[in-house]
């Protein structure tokens, strides 16, 4: 019982440190166009927020596969520790207003330190979580933290500037970043025991080539890009207005910043449901209306509060809208080509937002701060409603399987995964059938499946003796995928029996929320394999009743 709590810690412990990573991360970012926009205006803000984040998007996919050479845990500490270091010197050279390229440099080093941290956050959950409950937690805690980063950190980055200085609030972030780093120091996490052949960069041209030859899938992440560019211009918009048009300190203007943050918690909730809808386009361009809209009518708001809720609803709008997308995506595409267009899209997000922060000043230089979201806003819903049709294509060649997801909705830790990852789970299942007294699995042997009961019954037994009975609705033999180990019980067929399968891989690829399943589930595996191996009585814990 002790491991169990010790592993439960670890898992919290590590969603705890993302969460002070996410507000670290949008605080420095907010910070540094806080500063350039009372330095130079919107220009210097606009080019200082996009030049931070370059480097990152260009390196990133080449320092992806930290977490694959030393063992997980020290290359998350020692990320936070780099970034408690960068920021720290940040703060020195905020208080001593050092010229705003120093300022920037630091920022974008904190961009890729924290674009190698993020992976291997994700990498590291299946490894901490004692049960699929607590990983499918951990997935959702960390999603929430990074909205609530989105929130918080350019509010505190504002609040801060309007206080204290600017500085002050790096030198919070920096003590923030080495408790972080604390945090995760002890987890004790193996290497993956494999790198990957192909790198994400290799694995993004060839995407590239395969959706330049689909239309319709260039079309979704077209929008998609250009939504990233809608957001990223906001960022340095709502400074502005903020500043310009409601004459308002730093600290409104961090709110403003925040504003989209705080909406896509709310399009989170409403995506939950997606998963069982069978066309997606239509949700797809209807977040993003909803998005554009709000813009539309900044000019015409006089309270910062006013402000506040036209953004948020474009961020609850970009939120359900990319939730729909990612699944649609996920229908729509074959499943061997599905990682490289998954890393195209994480490749433009940066580079979107990026685009959006140099595309932010010349609007405002054109149109004024007031009415300069007026075309974002009106291209964002006409450009969603003109691609409606195409991407409708991806509605009618999807793969929806309507009796395997309301199967699943009945198992509660796959209830609770996002859209896209039971969409991957239900496309990959298979039907069993069983006669009576067909055995499923056998206790010691090597797990393979996970299994979800449609209709019948079996016995699960633990060394000959039978424990319980298994019926319509519940699932088994996620706990020996997920820590490689062998089965504890063995299952039995007692009536005509019909069971729903998983492959190994992919129940791993769905619940690791990996777009590459195979990879991830030979690290995990490996990663498992070495955690027991060294440590003979490591692991999970067994109750008696563990069928698993």
């Amino acid at each position: 019982m002790t491991d169990i709590v010790e592993s439960d810690w670890s898992i919290y412990r590590a969603v705890l440190a993302y969460a002070l990573m996410a507000i670290v991360e949008l605080s420095i970012w907010t910070t540094v166009m806080l500063v350039a926009y009372q330095q130079g205006g919107a220009g210097a803000a606009g080019l200082a927020a996009g030049v931070s984040l370059l480097p990152a998007a260009i390196l990133s996919p080449f320092l992806g596969s930290v977490g694959d050479r030393i063992p997980r845990g020290t290359a998350l500490s020692g990320c936070y520790c780099v970034a408690a270091v960068i920021v720290t010197i940040l703060a020195v050279l905020l208080k001593i207003q050092t010229p705003l390229w120093s300022i920037v440099a630091l920022a974008s080093a904190v961009a890729v330190v924290i674009s190698v941290a993020r992976p291997i956050h994700y990498a590291s959950l299946p490894q901490l979580a004692t049960g699929p409950n607590f990983l499918v937690w951990g997935n959702s805690a960390t999603a929430f933290a990074a909205g609530i980063g989105g929130f918080a950190g350019p509010a505190l980055a504002g609040l801060a500037a309007a206080t204290f200085g600017s500085w002050s609030l790096a030198a919070a972030a920096g003590v923030a970043m080495l408790a972080a780093s604390g945090l995760a120091l002890r987890l004790r996490l193996p290497k993956s025991g494999e790198e990957s052949s192909n790198g994400a960069w290799h694995e993004a041209v060839a995407g590239l080539r395969h959706v330049g030859s689909d239309a319709s899938v260039l079309a979704l992440l077209a929008l998609s890009g250009f939504a990233f560019v809608v957001h990223g211009a906001l960022e340095i918009l709502g400074v502005t207005f903020a500043s310009s048009v409601l004459g308002l300190n730093e600290s409104s203007q961090g709110l403003l910043v925040g504003a989209p943050g705080l909406g896509s918690l709310g399009g989170a909730l409403l995506g939950v449901g997606l998963a069982y809808r069978r066309r997606l386009a239509f949700p797809v361009s209807l977040g993003l209306v909803v998005a554009g809209l709000p813009l539309m009518f900044m000019g015409g708001v006089g309270s910062l509060s006013g402000a506040v809720v036209l953004i948020a609803l474009f961020g609850l709008g970009e939120r359900f809208s990319s939730l729909a997308s990612e699944a649609l995506v996920q229908r729509a595409t074959d499943d061997f080509v599905l990682a490289r267009v998954f890393a195209v899209w994480e490749s433009i997000t940066l580079f979107g937002f990026a685009a959006g922060s140099f595309l932010a000043p010349v609007l405002v230089s054109w149109l004024g701060a007031q009415h300069a979201f007026l075309p974002l806003g009106l291209g964002l819903a006409a450009m969603a409603l003109l691609l409606w049709p195409v991407m409708r294509s991806l509605d009618d060649r999807a793969i929806f399987r309507t009796d395997v997801l309301e199967l699943f909705k009945g198992v509660s830790f796959l209830a609770a995964m996002q859209p896209a990852a039971l969409d991957r789970l239900s496309n990959m299942a298979d039907w069993e059938d069983l006669e009576p007294g067909e055995i499923v699995i056998t206790q010691g042997d090597e797990g393979d499946s996970y299994y979800v009961v449609q209709e019948g019954s079996l016995s699960l037994a633990v060394d000959g003796t039978v424990q319980r009975n298994l019926g319509p609705g519940q699932g088994f033999g996620e706990v020996g995928l997920l820590y490689d180990r062998p089965r504890a019980a063995t299952v039995t067929a007692l009536e005509p029996t019909r069971l729903l399968v998983v492959e190994r891989d992919e129940f791993l690829a769905a619940v690791t929320r990996s777009v590459d399943g195979h990879r991830i589930a030979r690290r995990v595996a490996a990663a498992q394999l070495a955690r027991t191996s060294g440590h003979p009585s490591a692991g999970v814990p067994r109750h008696p009743r563990d069928p698993h």
